[in-house]
């Protein structure tokens, strides 16, 4: 039976399926509840050519606007249409939208679809997903499946795909095998590490930052009882980072640069810059730690092709500092000479703040200083280790409280 049957209200017109079709419509005219609602149904010529022509809403929304309720979504647009139908109201033409479309707009879609936006967040409504799906086909860009579509649009926060730049994969390479835990955490790409120092937690924030959201929390530590946990979710183009610890060095090593970035993260994660006193005067040392024999022996190596000396030594380390009772090793490289400590300051691209401060001071030091010139020196050691003991302390107290705060909230 056609439409205008069911819904004339001539006598000729009623039928038993009319009378129900007019009783779901009275049903849905109001519906105090719904703050979609904002017209009384039926509605007037006027408002209609207001919402479609003018507004240029669709009859489905329009059906929202009236409160049409169906258990059919389609029935309260079939009931807008007939009705556009009954006022001689013309139709829109299905394919202007897609005439309308200019080339800044497809531009704009495209920018937002590689940002991450579904096709019905880029659609905004004014258009059809499928229209915008048109032109990005046309356009050539490479659509992702539902699945990672439906990830992408329901992900909190969003993953930046790594830049491709080589010195600074390099660079993340060293830091990562020096000092942080890397694992699959579904698609992502996750890092994490532990510090007690504001000045780490700072690097790890600056180098991860630009590419996804940093969490920190705080937690107990079986070494200093409170620290701060940094953790991160990364885009699947950091799947360098799960290379095999030397294999990634080998790489890095392909080219000079490549090696000072590496060993530059390397160090950031892993070293240190210590002031002794020997033969009545003071010297600068640093030190790479770490358990991984292959790395130290390699790193090793490649500073005796640059012609700087080292030396690899073995420490026992104490039980009780991890946990448990068996007796493990230790290894520290060592540079101690003069000449090999100040080129190796001098190449290494630093980013820890507590490396460039110390490296600042390590380099004022001369050959062959004087006795005025090195108590000047040491007493700016003094202080700016004065300095970061008391931020690290605060650090850990601030951990500590916040733990505390977790559990008797």
């Amino acid at each position: 039976m056609r439409l205008e049957a069911i819904l004339d209200p001539s006598p000729q017109g009623v039928t038993k399926r009319s009378v129900m079709m007019k009783s779901q419509m009275e049903e849905s005219r109001t519906d105090e509840g719904n703050e979609e609602v904002r017209r009384a149904w039926p509605p007037k010529k006027e408002e209609l050519e207001q919402l479609y022509l003018t507004q240029r809403l669709s009859a489905m929304k329009i059906s929202r606007i009236y409160g049409l309720k169906y258990p059919n979504p389609k029935s309260g647009e079939t009931m807008v249409l007939w009705y556009l139908k009954k006022y001689g109201i013309q139709r829109r033409d299905r394919a202007e939208h897609i005439r309308k479309v200019t080339d800044e707009m497809a531009e704009g879609w495209v920018r937002r679809y590689a940002q991450g936006e579904s096709l019905k967040q880029v659609s905004g409504g004014e258009v059809s997903p499928v229209t915008v799906f048109l032109h990005l086909r046309k356009r050539g860009v490479q659509l992702r499946d539902k699945i990672e579509a439906l990830i992408e649009t329901n992900t909190k926060h969003r993953k930046t795909p790594f830049s491709g730049d080589l010195l600074n994969s390099a660079y993340l390479a060293g830091f990562v095998i020096g000092d942080c835990q890397v694992l699959r955490h579904g698609r992502a790409i996750r890092v994490r590490t532990g510090t007690t120092h504001p000045a780490m937690a700072e690097l790890f924030e600056e180098v991860f930052g630009p590419f996804g959201f940093v969490h920190r929390y705080p937690k107990k530590s079986r070494l200093r009882e409170f620290e701060w946990n940094l953790e991160v979710d990364l885009d699947r183009t950091f799947q360098f980072l799960e290379r095999d610890p030397l294999e990634a060095l080998r790489e890095c090593c392909a080219s000079e640069d490549g090696f000072w970035s590496f060993l530059a993260g390397f160090f950031d994660a892993e070293g240190s810059i210590q002031l002794h006193r020997k033969r009545g005067g003071i010297g600068f040392e640093l030190q790479l730690t770490n358990t991984n024999q292959e790395i130290l022996e390699c790193i090793k190596e490649q500073l005796t092709a640059h012609r700087l000396f080292s030396s690899l030594r073995q420490q026992t380390q104490d039980p009780a500092r991890l946990g448990g009772n068996d007796v493990a090793i230790i290894l520290r490289l060592l540079v101690w000479r003069y000449a090999d400590v100040r080129l190796l300051l001098e190449r290494l691209p630093l980013r820890h703040g507590e490396r460039i401060a110390k490296r600042e001071i390590a380099l004022k030091l001369s050959y062959r200083a004087s006795e005025p010139e090195r108590a000047e020196i040491e007493a700016q050691w003094a202080l700016l280790i004065g300095q970061i003991k008391a931020e690290r302390d605060r650090f850990v107290l601030q951990a500590k409280r916040a733990v505390e705060s977790k559990i008797t909230s």
